[in-house]
């Protein structure tokens, strides 16, 4: 009984995966920046919500400003119709329901499977981050116009959820995989 009280629970949050949200972004979200022809220079962005993640510059990844449901996004140039993106979306937890990271591993990947098409699970493994333990999935399927591969990270920390994704379309240069996961590996929480 309890254990279905917890799945409803977790359920009813506003929880999205990130691979829900893993193509260009909503049409309202704005660049922070200049245009394109102009190199954008580093930005760290610093949450209130216990998060910092870093962008390097000259790299083609523009920070976007009012993407719904996403607390911090970075796009680079189309490839094959799409845009790589990286997003961080932090999510309150009820702490009545005591749910744990691998509630979240158990929930989200069930999840996967039904919502990615042609989802195929690449690879997990548990690493840390600010001195807590995360799940860093890769996985691929076909987004919104193609075929994708994702790179995601989920830490819980006090009653917070917070997924980092990385989405590239197939064919993305190595030069923005590499400063895109270069942008994952920058998320670190800041709060104690």
């Amino acid at each position: 009984m309890k254990r279905v009280a917890l799945t409803l629970a977790l359920l009813s949050l506003p929880a999205v995966p990130a691979h829900a949200q893993a193509t260009t972004p909503a049409a309202p979200a704005t660049p922070a920046t200049a245009p394109a022809e102009k190199s954008v220079d580093s930005v760290t962005a610093t949450s209130p919500k216990g998060f910092s993640i870093r962008m390097p510059g000259g790299q083609g990844w523009t920070p976007l400003k009012n993407v719904p449901n996403t607390d911090v996004a970075f796009l680079n140039q189309t490839v094959n119709g799409l845009r790589p993106t990286v997003t961080v979306i932090v999510q309150d937890v009820e702490p009545a329901i005591k749910a744990t990271l691998a509630d979240f591993r158990d929930l989200y990947s069930r999840q996967m499977v039904k919502d990615v098409p042609k989802f195929k699970m690449l690879g997990e493994k548990t690493v840390r981050v600010g001195g807590q333990p995360a799940i860093l999935w890769s996985y691929s399927g076909d987004g919104d116009g193609g075929p994708v591969r994702w790179t995601q990270l989920i830490v819980l920390k006090s009653n917070r959820l917070y997924t980092t994704t990385l989405m590239t379309p197939t064919g993305t240069p190595a030069a923005v995989l590499d400063s895109g996961r270069a942008i994952l590996d920058s998320f670190t929480l800041t709060t104690k």
